[in-house]
């Protein structure tokens, strides 16, 4: 063949595939998407929300109507692009078209019903027959940084500082690896006096620094030598170099001259984050949904006094609280992000539990309430602490949040005593019950804070239309409800005579068949007076259905009274609950004065000492006036009666839910049966119980007025 010929051919089968390639070029791509617009462009409500821009690479317009957009690839029609009117639909040759993704289309036919996923996710464009167009996955990704094509249009994609809507993409940044760290060369936490530190990176690239807490840019400190630091900083670097994405900021604080019997918690975000009038947190409390970047470190304090390093995460925070988020002495809620490429808060952070990786915490300070409210319920703070304890000795049925006591410092600032605690969602329920798929709902007016409210809704239609008085209808409630964990709540509840419980109690089932509704108690801060009587306010104003009903129900209301019974013999009698308080305070009293001082100047405080000789004052007078609440309310003939247990041999001795293996004594309602069982050891069995008005089998109930002393038979089993 011909040279000529073969050139020919050649020349053709390139151009056929050029132009082959050409056309399978998506005609419309996602050029540029921001999944975490805190400050950036707005839409027409003023509202900076998450963002998806189109391109169309033709020289042609294009109508987008019936196409979809999505962020799950699962579900490709998730919103459908209007085709009601060719302005808002129709794109123009090289043009652009920006839809917002912020989960309002009720605001425009740009506005989608779904939001972007900050973490990690997907955008995809589907044209009408649910056919892939384009589509972009991303990481991580940062607030106000966009992420899309290079180049407009261009296959490679990159970050970019400077987000360009409805603007060719310029400035790209293209991603740095994860193993491209700052390397300090003094580790992070407490030191007795001043402390150089060097810093240097893998790729020896040029390396920027703040000492207040905000993220390194080319305008902070350029790193040229070792860094004195004299007093308390919280020094972040970050290198920084042309045409590519800063890397991760290293954060380490230097705590210089300071002292604590307590772990230390430390939080660093850039000041604009907190203070700043158009996106501050700390400034604008009142925005529940607002979410800024953030860094914790966690200094766990030892028995031997030393501090360790034992966290150092990025995160987001917000203000947490309800009323308390007034109080110049915030609470924050702090998530885990993978911004660092760790998931989540990986140590073991409570000695009461033995969990060591957390979604998120909460650092929670001791200030519940506005300024005109009560006095007492400001100040350093011991009731949801002391009823967590109460519940971790009695082993309860109850979920509550574990805490630890600590110093917090705000970007280097001494911010004060604060209790770190479990969060109380869906990580929670896994952590501490094994449970992946579950309903979770806010209690009094029960609404889904995860999952559905049908199974309650059904559950409380139930009991309101049978009479739950017959054992049959307590029956089928009690496949319905962890009856142990109901109690267990409301024991806590009348107790402290708290009323909110519409704010401060969830409850909880998996999704699995056959589950049971268990509680989550949170929040036990609002006491009432010691004469408080909670049968009257819940029962009679009838607030509480479930509550309600279940005390029209013999069974229900003796098993509550009884476990009530042994909860005022054991963890809430009055020298258990002085020991438990006495224990918490002692925690912290050497932090007390400093914590005072820092925010004596803008917070209402009681006299110090007062709550606290409230609390003891509680603690003694409080059992005896709920024993004659229940004498009185339930209308109980007779009062209280003491049984006693004498101490077994070969056994032990178990009255209502309370097991004996020496000699006892508490208070009951002499004419409530209670139940009682003879348990033998090995190598034992059970003979018989003394005295005449006691069952003949090893399990049974007697009356307390008839059975004031307790003592079972064992005898040696021989072989």
């Amino acid at each position: 063949m011909p040279k000529s010929v073969i050139l020919l051919s050649l020349i053709f089968f390139v151009v056929s595939i050029t132009s082959f390639l050409r056309a399978q070029e998506p005609s419309i791509v996602i050029n540029e998407i921001l999944a975490s617009n805190d400050d950036g462009y707005a839409d027409g409500f003023g509202e900076s929300d998450d963002w998806i821009e189109l391109y169309n690479t033709t020289n042609e317009r294009i109508d987008l109507g019936g196409m979809f957009l999505t962020d799950d690839l699962k579900d490709p029609t998730r919103y459908e692009i209007p085709k009601r009117s060719d302005k808002w639909t129709t794109i123009g040759p090289n043009a652009f078209a920006l839809f917002w993704a912020d989960g309002d289309p009720e605001q425009g036919d740009r506005h989608m019903g779904f939001r972007l996923k900050k973490k990690k996710g997907v955008v995809a464009l589907f044209d009408r027959d649910t056919v892939l167009i384009d589509m972009i996955k991303y990481r991580m990704q940062e607030a106000d940084i966009s992420f899309g094509r290079a180049v407009t249009s261009s296959p490679r994609l990159a970050n970019f500082e400077t987000p360009t809507p409805t603007k060719g993409n310029v400035n790209a940044k293209f991603e740095v690896p994860d193993s491209l760290r700052i390397i300090f060369d003094q580790q992070a936490g407490l030191y007795a006096s001043s402390v150089s530190v060097s810093l240097k990176n893998s790729w020896n690239a040029p390396m920027y620094y703040t000492i207040d807490g905000g993220n390194p840019t080319i305008k902070d400190f350029f790193y040229t030598k070792p860094i004195q630091i004299d007093s308390n900083t919280v020094l972040r670097a970050s290198v920084i170099k042309k045409g590519y994405q800063s890397s991760i900021i290293g954060t380490h604080t230097y705590l210089i001259g300071e002292k604590s019997t307590l772990s230390v918690l430390s939080l660093s975000t850039d000041p604009n984050n907190l203070w700043r009038n158009s996106k501050g947190i700390y400034k604008n409390y009142e925005k529940r949904g607002w979410t800024r970047s953030a860094h914790i470190e966690y200094f766990d304090r030892t028995e031997e006094g030393k501090f360790i390093p034992a966290v150092n995460k990025t995160v987001d925070i917000r203000i947490a609280g309800k009323t308390s988020r007034r109080q110049p002495k915030k609470s924050f809620n702090v998530i885990a992000n993978e911004i660092d490429g760790v998931k989540k808060i990986n140590y073991r952070l409570f000695d009461s539990k033995t969990i060591d990786t957390f979604d998120g915490i909460s650092v929670r300070a001791d200030a519940t309430s506005g300024r005109n409210v009560s006095e007492l319920w400001v100040g350093e703070r011991f009731k949801n602490e002391l009823i967590y304890e109460i519940n971790d000795q009695m082993d309860g049925n109850v979920s509550m949040q574990a805490y630890e006591p600590v110093l917090l410092f705000l970007n280097g600032e001494y911010w004060g005593i604060y209790n770190i605690m479990e969060r109380k969602g869906k990580d929670f329920i896994q952590q501490n019950h094994g449970v992946k798929d579950m309903d979770i709902l806010t209690y009094q007016d029960p609404k889904p804070v995860r999952g559905s409210a049908d199974d309650y809704d059904d559950l409380i239609t139930f009991i309101q239309t049978h009479d739950i008085s017959l054992d049959s209808v307590y029956q089928v409630v009690c496949q319905k409800v962890d009856i142990d964990s109901y109690i267990d709540q409301w024991v806590y509840e009348n107790y402290s005579g708290a009323h909110d419980i519409g704010v401060n109690i969830r409850c909880w089932r998996s999704t699995e068949s056959g589950s049971k509704w268990k509680w989550i108690s949170y929040d036990q801060d609002s006491w009432n007076t010691v004469q408080e009587n909670s049968f009257v306010y819940f029962l009679e104003s009838e607030q509480i259905p479930l509550y309600g009903r279940l005390m029209l129900n013999r069974r229900f209301r003796d098993q509550f009274l009884n476990r009530t019974m042994d909860y005022l013999n054991t963890t809430l009698e009055t020298k258990n609950v002085l020991r438990v308080l006495e224990r918490i305070l002692t925690r912290i009293e050497n932090e007390v004065d400093r914590d005072r001082a820092r925010w004596e100047d803008t917070m209402l405080y009681i006299p110090q000492g007062q709550r606290i000789n409230w609390m003891k004052d509680y603690a003694v007078r409080r059992p005896e006036i709920l024993r004659k609440q229940m004498v009185e309310y339930f209308n109980l003939a007779g009062g209280t009666i003491e049984i006693n247990v004498i101490a077994p041999v070969g056994g032990e001795i178990r009255v209502n839910s309370l097991t004996h293996t020496s000699s006892w004594s508490g208070k009951y309602l002499e004419n409530l049966p209670v139940e009682i069982e003879a348990i033998a050891s090995e190598g034992y069995e059970f003979v018989k119980w003394k005295g005449r008005s006691f069952p003949k089998s090893k399990k049974g109930k007697v009356l307390p007025c008839r059975a004031r002393k307790i003592s079972a038979v064992f005898r040696e089993v021989k072989h």
